[in-house]
Parts: C-alpha cells; sequence; structure tokens
C-alpha cells in the first residue's frame, strides 16, 4: 500500500475521532483505579471495550461511511481488530506497568499509540475495505 496525502488525512482524521474513545476509555481507566481501587489492567480492559464501543459508531459514521459492507459484517470485523488491539493493549500495558514498573497513565499513552497505527492499518485495509 502506498502511503498517499489522502492515506495521511485519513490517518488525521481517525486520530481526531479516536480522540473520543481515548477519552472514554482513559475516563473509565482513571476512575476504575483512582476511585473504584481497581487493578490497572482490569480498568484499562473496562477501558478500551467502552472506547472500542464508541470509536466503532464514530468511524462507521463519518470516517468509513462508504464502505459496501453490511452494518453487521463491517462491526464483526472492527471487533475482530478490536480484539487485536485490546490483547495487544494489555500486553503493553502489563509490560510497562508490572514489569518496567512505569506510572499507569504514562504506559496508557505509550499502548495508545502502538494501537492506534495497528487499528488504523487494519481498519482501513480490511474492516471497511469493499
Amino acid at each position: 500500500m502506498h502511503f498517499s496525502r489522502a492515506h495521511f488525512n485519513e490517518l488525521l482524521f481517525y486520530g481526531f475521532l479516536g480522540v473520543f474513545g481515548t477519552a472514554c476509555h482513559y475516563g473509565v481507566l482513571f476512575l476504575m483505579v483512582e476511585w473504584g481501587g481497581s487493578p490497572v489492567l482490569a480498568a484499562t480492559s473496562a477501558g478500551f471495550v467502552v472506547g472500542a464501543l464508541v470509536n466503532h459508531e464514530l468511524n462507521r459514521r463519518f470516517l468509513f461511511h462508504r464502505t459496501e459492507r453490511s452494518y453487521k459484517d463491517s462491526a464483526s470485523r472492527f471487533f475482530i481488530v478490536a480484539a487485536f488491539g485490546f490483547l495487544v493493549n494489555l500486553l503493553a500495558m502489563y509490560v510497562l506497568t508490572d514489569v518496567l514498573m512505569a506510572h499507569y497513565i504514562l504506559a496508557q499513552l505509550v499502548a495508545t499509540g502502538m494501537v492506534f497505527v495497528m487499528t488504523f492499518i487494519f481498519n482501513k485495509l480490511w474492516t471497511f475495505q469493499a
């Protein structure tokens, strides 16, 4: 795949939309850890699921709305990609917080960057591709 200016613009818009899902993810993470006393891995897992639901709707409606795939088909593919992203996020959070002893918010920023790039590529090329 050649990375054109149009792809770059899509990536920027994907990031813009992702801010909303990411805010939901971080909100759940923060509330569960700071107010609920939940373990970081449980909190980031719950936050990830909430963020993925928000991101699917935003991406389906505003970025990849021209897809010819049915809602059911694109949602199934989106959540397969999200499940992979979930595992990448969980592994990154484990390594960064439990092994390297990084603060959970810093660790989440790194994990989010990793998942962002991976999910954009898979969602563009597979989930919403006609």
